[in-house]
């Protein structure tokens, strides 16, 4: 074993598929174990950065921690125990006696075992310095933040013509669009500049902006305008004054080559500035003097010489000052959005006080805020806890802003005066692909390079071996990547490439890689292209023996899975997604929204039209039925078409959720509660749960939300998965289909990064916005530094992502991209393609062998539940639904938290993924995680909390007459009996015992044998009552 494993500071560099998870793991329990403490436990802390992460890693030492308890002998196989046993300097039975004490201590003090996500981190700091930050400690974690910015910038918007200065900027901006020949509507620049704010790349240089005062905005815009104006009028003029002369002197365009400088000229007599400085045509005539065609008359000749003076003159001027009059252009482009940055800001702090909110995008810089002039004793003493020794995973992905929040706790640990402290940081820098919410890779290459800010230097290891994918294709990506990194710009991102693909196989053989082109004269044939070879490699697939679940498909854009599963759905193939199955692509969705469009506004002819759209389609001549419609009043054609039973009166005046409902049941849009209408509703029902939200702010809330209102299917569905490349991080699949691999390394026109103004000149600014493209490079210096700091960064990014999608598969990946160009530099990832794999461009291209694999079947039967409706009731629904009673919501959320147990282990996760502590408050949340702790430790419950048995919770139950229950909970044991659970909340009711009878003939019914029926009520003690 390595001295550096059991190191205070060790960094890993682990590739993908390298063993992370598990050298973490070995590092948490050799630093529990190498002491006969276990109440050390409560000194390690273990960070990552997904729920999903955390349950895994917690899941993993349990495991182990049981496994060394359970014999004092090792399997010659279980190289964990070899390996901590080696660390600790210990015999197998010393760890074994270590180790029953350990997972004793822990199964009785489960909440010790420390293992969050930076996000749950935060939040509990967060907490502890509430009222230092004068916030309310009771906040609700609010997570969308696009919506929360949405409003404020709604907010600013209203305020215009009752505050007058705002007014007045707010005029004027839309002027200066409408005079750049730009939509008047700038709430789309306002709302971009505003979700920026949520982006730690962009949060301090607009917070900085915060405290500049709107004069100052005001001043600045007018200098820009001044010194646009100086340079350009003079220009403009000798333009006008040179085209009067070439028709006075009879000069046509036509005499110039391609009419170059006539064209120019006329641009710059209308005021308008070119993007780019000169064509090749004016610019060669500006350097030779020739700037007639060969074939010019001499008259023509002599005409022009008269004037040649004057348009070199004017020529050699414009290129003088192109560059800074397209830089003052650019730079005043977003002075007035960021101008409004203080009204959004206060915006923002009243919809959090009203709603008793913090924007989860927040608390990284509110926690820098605090703790930048605290005590470092005193912050460990306001958290409660005195952490030694840390775990991070995933560091690439850690901020400029939580490193500078960690590293306070990580300098305690590795440099107090007892040096007794640990850290263990393990990342790779190629996987980091999150900086757009502020990951910052290149943090992560300086500690690697051991430039670190403790006095303690670390020892730093890469793991050198790939335990994920089979051989061919680890020996495809190290070459792949290794050739694709001598492209990047910067030489510390190719020698993090160069260094780091070469990864060891493992003992195992085999692997198959394909790599396809498409074609395409547009976008559109690209796409069916694509479509269609998916489809094709997911049925090769499935003939080859793979079952649906073992195939993945990865996108880069949530768009992009739409457009694959809709192919995927059209050809009968089942898919599971959450990004893909959106909402809005259903129809009936579609019209339920148009519904609620012509209740705000009756009288639109638009609304009315798309109301009937959604019945037309069934008439054998849509249009002259709809036109026909038209003329009869709406209420009347809806009664009609629903057998009367559809009233547009009733709808309009219905709560909006109990509208929507209503609509359903009344239109018939479906018999079968489908998937797209559920999600639908439950969105609805959630985002009118957090307001007496108005029919205006739904349709306002959906149009900013729609991409993201998904349908979430079962994990265990036997399907083809479709996710994002970023969802997919850390997972793995026997078979990854890469399409759309064709990103450029700067993609979209909305991409904007902070310019340096030169110091002193636009005082009390000292930077701006600047958007991104390749014309910087052109103006100056700073803008080119400005450009080429993007470029590589973006580069890498984009680069990174394809290498997290190619290290996810086991056994296959089929990449699909488009033809490249191998004349010029790449401009994006079918150039890398092609100059690597040159052959591409003519065919397709294999690497490896396949295994025919054995075919697979599934069980899974889906159901569906009928939809109904009671009109009668439909208002006190709404409210029992959105307003529930303290009672009833300790209720529902004890279920949920309960469904969420299989094992003890479970809880933490589940009261984590339940969001109990925020939906309940501190009172009640110590009430149920009370019940829930003595739930799954009470002996008279062990059997239904044993992992020998197997769990059913809240699982579908149809009795012979076609009745649905759900009990909350029961397992199946070893000796095939069944122990039935129910839990409940209030009194005890003949009611219950009658439903849990019900419960139990139900499964009699289908062959088993019901052992046990038990009613737990979870009050301030635990009471049984067995049935």
């Amino acid at each position: 074993m390595s001295t550096t494993a059991t190191h205070p500071f060790v960094i890993y560099n682990a590739s993908a598929g390298s063993g992370k998870t598990h050298t973490l793991v070995r590092s948490f329990l050799f630093r529990l174990l190498n002491s006969n403490q276990p109440e050390q436990v409560r000194r390690l802390l273990a960070i990552t950065f997904t729920n999903k992460a955390a349950q895994e890693m917690k899941s993993r030492m349990l495991f182990h921690l049981a496994s060394f308890a359970s014999k004092s002998t090792p399997d010659r196989e279980d190289s964990m125990f070899l390996e901590v046993a080696a660390m600790c300097g210990i015999t197998d039975d010393q760890l074994h006696q270590r180790s029953k004490k350990a997972y004793r201590y822990i199964l009785h003090h489960f909440g010790q075992l420390q293992v969050a996500t930076i996000d749950k981190l935060t939040h509990k700091i967060i907490r502890t310095f509430a009222r230092d930050l004068g916030i309310n400690a009771r906040f609700e974690v609010a997570l969308d933040g696009k919506s929360f910015m949405s409003e404020a910038v709604e907010q600013v918007l209203s305020k215009a013509g009752e505050d007058k200065a705002l007014t007045r900027v707010l005029v004027n901006y839309v002027l200066q669009k409408s005079d750049e020949l730009k939509s008047w509507d700038i709430t789309k620049e306002l709302n971009t500049i505003a979700q920026m704010y949520l982006n730690e790349n962009h949060m301090q240089s607009l917070s900085d902006l915060e405290a500049v005062p709107m004069k100052a905005f005001v001043a600045l815009n007018q200098k820009l305008k001044t010194q646009i104006e100086t340079i350009q009028e003079p220009i403009q003029a000798a333009s006008k004054a040179i085209l009067i002369a070439f028709e006075d002197l009879q000069i046509p365009a036509t005499l110039f080559p391609y009419e170059s400088l006539p064209k120019l000229l006329k641009l710059l007599a209308d005021g308008q500035w070119p993007k780019e400085m000169l064509n090749t045509t004016v610019s060669k005539g500006l350097e030779t003097g020739m700037f007639l065609k060969k074939n010019a008359t001499d008259q023509a000749r002599d005409s022009f010489g008269s004037i040649q003076e004057q348009v070199t003159a004017l020529l050699e001027t414009y290129t003088q000052y192109w560059r800074q009059l397209v830089l003052l252009n650019l730079l005043r482009r977003n002075v007035v959005p960021l101008s409004l940055m203080q009204h959004i800001g206060q915006g923002v702090s009243a919809l959090q006080d009203e709603r008793n909110n913090q924007l989860l995008g927040f608390f990284n810089k509110l926690i820098s805020d605090a703790i930048k002039d605290t005590d470092t004793h005193f912050m460990y003493e306001r958290l409660g806890v005195r952490f030694q020794h840390f775990f991070v995973d995933e560091f690439q992905d850690t901020s400029s802003l939580q490193w500078a929040n960690l590293h306070p706790l990580f300098s305690h640990a590795l440099e107090d005066s007892e040096r007794q402290g640990s850290l263990v940081l393990v990342g790779d820098a190629k996987q980091s692909i999150y900086r757009w919410r502020g990951g910052h890779p290149e943090q992560f290459m300086a500690l690697a390079n051991k430039e670190v800010p403790f006095t303690i230097a670390p020892e730093v290891e890469s793991l050198p071996k790939n335990f994920r994918s089979l051989p061919k294709i680890v020996s495809f990506n190290n070459d792949f990547f290794s050739k694709a990194s001598t492209f990047l710009p910067l030489p510390s991102q190719q020698e993090l490439y160069a260094k780091s693909c070469n990864q060891e196989a493992n003992s195992k053989s085999g692997g198959y890689v394909t790599i396809a082109t498409v074609e395409g004269k547009n976008n559109e044939e690209r796409i069916v292209a694509y479509q269609a070879q998916v489809l094709a490699r997911v049925k090769d697939c499935l003939e080859q023996g793979y079952g649906f679940e073992d195939i993945c498909v990865l996108v880069r854009k949530n768009k992009q899975g739409v457009q694959i599963a809709k192919a995927l759905t059209e050809a009968g193939i089942q898919i599971t997604s959450s990004e893909s199955l959106l909402v809005s692509q259903s129809p009936a969705v579609q019209f339920l929204m148009n519904l609620v469009k012509l209740r705000v506004a009756p009288k639109s002819k638009i609304n009315r039209y798309a109301v009937l759209e959604h019945f037309a389609l069934l008439q054998p001549n849509p249009f002259d039925w709809t036109i026909k419609q038209m003329r009869h009043p709406l209420r009347q054609v809806l009664l009609s078409l629903s057998n009367q039973k559809f009233d547009l009166r009733t709808f309009n005046q219905l709560p909006i959720y109990a509208a929507l409902e209503y609509a359903v049941w009344a239109l018939s849009l479906t018999t079968q509660l489908t998937a797209h209408i559920q999600a639908f509703l439950d969105e609805v029902l959630k985002w009118q749960g957090n307001r007496e939200g108005t029919p205006i702010e739904l349709i306002s809330h959906w149009e900013l939300n729609k991409e993201h209102w998904t349908v979430r299917p079962p994990e265990n569905r036997n399907a083809v998965k479709i996710m994002t490349t970023h969802k997919a991080k850390g997972l793995a699949f026997p078979v990854v289909i890469l399409p759309f691999s064709d990103s450029k390394w700067i993609e979209g026109n909305n991409n904007l990064a902070w310019f340096p103004l030169p110091e002193g000149a636009y005082t009390p600014f000292k930077e701006m916005l600047l958007p991104i493209s390749q014309n910087l490079t052109k103006l100056g210096e700073g803008a080119k530094q400005t450009y080429e700091t993007y470029y590589a960064q973006s580069f890498m990014d984009t680069l990174n992502t394809l290498y997290v999608g190619m290290t996810r598969p086991v056994e296959e990946l089929h990449i699909i991209t488009q033809k490249g160009n191998i004349a010029s530099p790449p401009k994006g990832l079918p150039d890398i393609f092609a100059r690597i794999i040159p052959e591409l461009n003519n065919q397709g291209v294999i690497y490896g062998t396949r295994t025919k694999q054995v075919p697979k079947t599934s069980d899974l039967i889906a159901t569906t539940t009928a939809f109904t409706f009671n009109l009668a009731q439909a208002t006190s629904v709404v409210a029992e639904r959105s307003v529930q009673s303290a009672e009833a919501l300790f209720g529902t959320v004890l279920h949920e938290v309960m469904g969420l147990v299989d094992v003890p282990q479970d809880l933490d996760r589940a009261l984590s993924q339940s969001n109990a502590k925020e939906r309940l408050g501190i009172t009640q949340y110590e009430q149920l995680l009370k019940s829930a702790q003595e739930i799954v430790a009470h002996e008279h419950l062990t059997a239904f909390f044993d992992p020998a048995n197997i769990p059913y919770k809240e699982r579908a139950l149809f009795t012979s007459s076609g009745e649905l229950l759900r009990p909350d909970r029961f397992v199946i044991t070893t000796e095939k009996n069944v122990l039935l659970l129910d839990y409940k909340t209030g009194k005890h009711h003949e009611s219950h015992a009658s439903q849990l009878e019900e419960y139990a003939k139900c499964l009699s019914q289908q062959g088993l044998n019901v052992k046990q029926k038990l009613l737990v009520y979870c009050g301030k003690n635990l009471i049984f009552k067995e049935v």
